[in-house]
């Protein structure tokens, strides 16, 4: 049987992605979309809702969602404050898969981060290093972000304390249990993200490259098979799809 999809942001750049690959899959079927320019409340039968707009469209999604109970795969990334915690409320009327990033592979690098992070110690420094196309708005990338609060969950840090997004303005040397960012943008890059640490003598990079943006459209896909059925609550992505 087919899972009925209503996709929001279908004009974005993944939106695209994921209803080219809903037309030719037969697991799925397009129960309607919303654009990235708006959210309409669609009068139509879905099993799941995934989510690629943007944060001022998303709460109405979520509304629309927890009206219907609906489970809901989110994608949108630079959410503030307000709009998470509405996410995390709705959590607990349905169910809820949110990841910066749907990448397999970025997810378990996220991972993996924060593991090597918890073993080394503050002799190594670590930097993440982004980069995207010229058109990506939001800088560091959900992404990075992730990545980063994965290290300072693991060494115990503050995640905005620890930030370091500029260091054009202190003429300091580097301090301790500082996690730096760095963001380039240009060309079409679809994304990569490198994570070094950086010891006395030696150095770590843990690197992913996204050469094609469908990988993206294959694991919101691949959230939202797993997501329906699931009870209310908030779910992380790997653990969703490949267990705790």
């Amino acid at each position: 049987m087919s899972l009925s999809v209503l996709l929001s942001g279908a004009t974005g750049t993944i939106g695209r992605q994921i209803s080219e690959r809903l037309r030719h899959d037969d697991r799925f079927v397009l129960a309607g979309t919303a654009s990235s320019k708006g959210f309409f409340e669609p009068d139509v039968t879905a099993d799941v809702i995934i989510d690629f707009s943007h944060p001022s469209l998303l709460r109405p999604v979520v509304d629309f969602a927890c009206r219907r109970q609906l489970p809901l795969v989110v994608g949108t990334t630079g959410l503030d404050d307000e709009l998470q915690a509405q996410l995390s409320q709705a959590a607990g009327t349905i169910a809820i898969c949110q990841a910066a990033n749907f990448s397999l592979g970025v997810n378990l690098m996220i991972r993996m981060v924060g593991e090597l992070a918890g073993k080394l110690d503050d002799d190594f420094d670590i930097e993440i290093l982004e980069m995207h196309h010229r058109r990506k708005l939001d800088a560091p990338s959900g992404t990075a972000l992730a990545l980063g609060e994965s290290i300072a969950q693991s060494r115990a840090l503050g995640v905005e304390d620890s930030a370091i997004f500029d260091r054009s303005r202190d003429r300091i040397p580097r301090a301790r249990g500082k996690v730096g960012y760095q963001s380039i943008r240009g060309g079409d890059v679809a994304g990569e993200h490198t994570v070094y640490f950086l010891g006395p003598g030696e150095r770590i990079e843990l690197c992913h490259r996204a050469t094609d943006r469908d990988i993206f459209a294959r694991g919101a896909l691949l959230a939202a098979r797993h997501l329906v059925g699931r009870g209310p609550g908030s779910v992380d992505f790997l653990d969703l799809v490949l267990g705790p």
